[in-house]
């Protein structure tokens, strides 16, 4: 009681201050933000969104059209040399035009481009061309062939493509389309290498080709998987062919490949018309079901109506997010960066060739494909759609827990329907356990009881020789002592990201145990909670540049690696995965608290952080072994002074971070942009808040913009209002909040706060606040250590070094 009342009269003397204090005209009453020119809301949305600079070689980002989540993405191929993983260069020549991309080095399969050359003198085996020019805008893109002096245009639907092809004057009869069904990404990373199989034309004629293709590779490194096709043509072809190992066979139906280069041609007259229009269905189920796809979302080859129907498909999305105020390149990024979160993963319902499932009211399940992954977007992508789209973040947990229920365990990695690389933790858990915790699955279409069978499947059960795959790799380690130790690196020969894994599990476990207590599982939830303590088990009073403290690899029995030096990179043989131990030892999201007293209280851990972002390499800022935004274990680390109570040092980094590392050029990404996830980043630093994800908390920083508003259901008028008064470039720290018409003294709050609809409103000032997010009585985020925990940690003190890894593992 006597700690309410200091709150409630220090509250009282806060608004009397700031009262009188910063502003006296406004008195902290509500300003009108349409009483200047950027009051007036945008509407141009698609207009906003600059695609010719998201194309950057660190960003991988996809370049063509596609729908929101859409299954087909067309675009052009480019040669290259170096990685780029989404087939895609800046100064590379075209080879071809395909509709399966991602950003994960895979797919860009069945080739379709037009060229013109005489019949004769085809040489099937180059037909590539620089490019004259090129635009791109949400759902559409438009490009100069520039051998050819031929134009194409492409837009798309969910599972169909629309090509415009405008031919030269006088081609003649020399105008042709050649599909190669050979063609697919080759190697655009080290370990990424794709290969094409064989294939089949079941038919051709004078307006239509049907084919299918197997391919395997990419970055999951999958198995073999099969892509149909079904391409249609406005206009009579004069000649159809198919071709093999680039020779023509004038023959047209049932041309196996058996690996070798194949495909088909059809030879035009433009002479009539210029203009030639495919529509280009694909499917993972059958050439039949591909021109399906084509004909019933593209029923006729009307490509301005395609076209406006895309763009009004991308407005719809980018619209539930409105920013006014801010400079136009602020603008400009902000909306870019929504984009990209929205072109994985992809919606293949319908398109499983591996099974079909149902609901309880007999709909058909929703299934995606396409995660790259879920290490990487778990950490603010999906908590980004749990605002802007709770829809969507429901069914793609329903696609999870139906990925669970027909292979066994969820994906952290998946395309070409196989599970790929598992990075670290298994973070389907963190996103399945955050859609619980929000409640936003209003319309219980989530199976819970299946989805928690799900995440103790992920907690208990070993997946042995599938652990890169899917699972938590060594579990049986990781539940035995704690921790993995760094034997498995010796025995078994390649890196297994030993401390930065456990890390990964213990925060998996938390969210596990949020989602049992919620489900009235105490047992679970107290076993969960204290498991979730397991990093502990890593952390080692080692000193280094004047700090105490770091997690570090670990022997099996007990011993530390205390050699290990937390500054080196990851790499084949690091125990961590992109980061450093510098990096990773302040990866505990759910347990802070305890973090800070491990690395010698708020002081010293108030300089770590400073060293953090302050160190002695200003040529490399903010992509070092200390902090590096460009990979996704550092997101977190500049909103975790909010836990001393020094929130404004926060907002003072990371709007540098802003400043200095995204931008609206072609290098305006830090990073390889993981679907969406650097993106997402920006997003969510943009207006103001960011979550820690796997929970329920988002953080308070400083808006980039005066009015946010986000609609959060598409089915009902729930607004989230962000309103930033006083805001200019000066005016960026917060001097008082209020939620839902309450002075709202914590620098954080949680997802029921604002689950329905509510207002944020933020006062802001040159200076910082010496009243607001400070003092003794702040209420700081909460950490596990925030309650008692009620039994020990499942830590082995003494384990023979020569214990067989068998045993250890169960096997006998």
């Amino acid at each position: 009681m006597e700690r309410r009342n200091q709150i409630i009269l220090s509250s009282i003397i806060l608004i009397i201050i700031l009262g009188f204090s910063i502003n006296h005209t406004t008195r902290w009453t509500t300003p009108s933000l349409e009483s200047t020119d950027e009051g007036v809301r945008e509407k141009a949305f698609f207009a906003l969104c600059n695609m010719q600079y998201i194309f950057s070689s660190e960003g991988h980002v996809f370049p063509g059209a596609c729908l929101p989540f859409g299954m087909v993405k067309v675009g052009l191929d480019t040669d290259f040399s170096g990685e780029f993983q989404a087939g895609y260069t800046v100064t590379g020549v075209i080879t071809g035009i395909s509709r399966t991309f991602t950003w994960e080095a895979k797919y860009g399969v069945i080739s379709q481009l037009p060229i013109v050359v005489s019949l004769s003198e085809i040489d099937l085996s180059d037909i590539k061309s620089p490019r004259s020019f090129e635009r791109f805008t949400p759902g559409y893109s438009i490009f100069g062939l520039k051998r050819y002096n031929i134009t194409v245009e492409l837009t798309a639907t969910r599972r169909a493509a629309l090509h415009r092809y405008t031919y030269p004057e006088n081609a003649n009869n020399n105008s042709h389309v050649i599909i190669d069904i050979s063609h697919f990404l080759h190697q655009v990373c080290p370990w990424c290498i794709g290969k094409f199989h064989d294939g089949t034309i079941y038919s051709v004629n004078n307006t239509q080709v049907k084919g299918m293709g197997r391919y395997s590779g990419g970055w999951n490194q999958g198995g073999p998987y099969k892509v149909y096709f079904c391409s249609q043509f406005d206009t009579p072809a004069i000649f159809y062919s198919t071709w093999w190992n680039f020779i023509i066979t004038n023959t047209s139906f049932d041309v196996g490949a058996d690996g070798h280069p194949f495909g088909a041609i059809l030879t035009f007259d433009t002479n009539s018309t210029r203009v030639i229009r495919s529509r280009v269905g694909i499917s993972f189920i059958s050439a039949t079901q591909a021109c399906q796809n084509a004909e019933s979302e593209i029923p006729y080859f009307d490509f301005m109506q395609i076209k406006s129907e895309a763009i009004k498909a991308w407005e719809r999305e980018l619209e539930k997010i409105v920013v006014e105020g801010g400079d136009n390149e602020t603008k400009t990024i902000f909306y870019s960066s929504l984009y990209r979160t929205m072109l994985m993963p992809s919606d293949r319902t319908g398109e499983n060739p591996k099974w079909e499932s149902f609901d309880k009211n007999g709909k058909i399940i929703p299934h995606y494909d396409d995660f790259y992954t879920l290490w990487d977007t778990f950490r603010v992508t999906n908590p980004l759609y749990t605002l802007f789209q709770p829809k969507r973040q429901v069914d793609i947990v329903r696609s999870l827990i139906d990925i669970y229920k027909n292979e066994g365990y969820m994906p952290d990695g998946r395309s070409g329907m196989e599970n790929g690389i598992t990075q670290g933790g298994s973070n389907a858990d963190m996103v399945l356990a955050e859609t619980f915790i929000k409640n936003i699955d209003r319309n219980s279409e989530i199976d819970w009881s299946l989805a928690y069978q799900a995440l103790l499947e992920d907690a208990e059960v070993d997946p042995w020789s599938r652990g890169l795959y899917e699972g938590r790799l060594y579990l049986n380690w990781y539940k035995k002592l704690g921790y993995i130790p760094i034997q498995v690196l010796t025995r078994m020969g390649y890196f297994l990201s030993q401390c930065s894994r456990t890390l990964e599990y213990a925060a998996n476990d938390y969210t596990i145990s949020l989602v049992a207590k919620g489900m009235n599982k105490e047992m679970d939830y107290v076993k969960y909670r204290n498991r979730s303590r397991n990093w502990e088990n890593l952390w080692y009073p080692k000193e280094f540049q004047g700090f105490t403290g770091f997690i570090l690899p670990r022997y099996s029995d007990g011993k530390f690696y205390t050699e290990w030096n937390v500054m080196d990179t990851y790499g084949g043989q690091n125990p961590f995965y992109e980061g450093t131990s510098w990096e990773y030892s302040f990866y505990v999201p759910h347990d802070i608290k305890k973090l800070i007293e491990l690395s010698g209280g708020p002081i010293k851990f108030e300089e770590r952080l400073d060293k953090t972002f302050n160190n002695d390499d200003p040529y490399r800022l903010y992509l070092n072994e200390y902090f590096n935004i460009g990979n996704e274990p550092s997101f977190l680390t500049p909103c975790l002074y909010h836990y001393i109570g020094k929130q404004w040092k926060s907002v003072k980094l990371i709007r540098d971070i802003m400043k200095t590392m995204f931008g609206s050029n072609r290098f305006g990404i830090p990073g390889n942009d993981d679907s969406g996830a650097m993106g997402a980043w920006y997003v969510f630093h943009a207006i103001g808040i960011f979550p820690n994800a796997g929970q329920d908390v988002y953080f308070i920083n400083s808006p980039h913009f005066k009015n946010v508003t986000i609609k959060l259901s598409d089915s009902s008028d729930s607004i989230l209002t962000i309103l930033a008064y006083n805001l200019s470039p000066t005016n960026i720290y917060v001097q008082l909040a209020r939620l839902n018409g309450k002075f709202w003294e914590k620098t954080w709050f949680r997802h029921s706060d604002i689950g329905n609809g509510g207002k944020l409103e933020l006062w802001m000032g040159e200076n910082v606040s010496e009243t607001w997010g400070v003092g003794k009585y702040l209420i700081y985020p909460p950490s596990l250590s925030d309650e008692v925990v009620e039994t020990g940690l499942p830590f082995v003190s003494s384990i023979e070094p020569d214990l067989v890894v068998d045993e250890v593992l169960g096997k006998k």
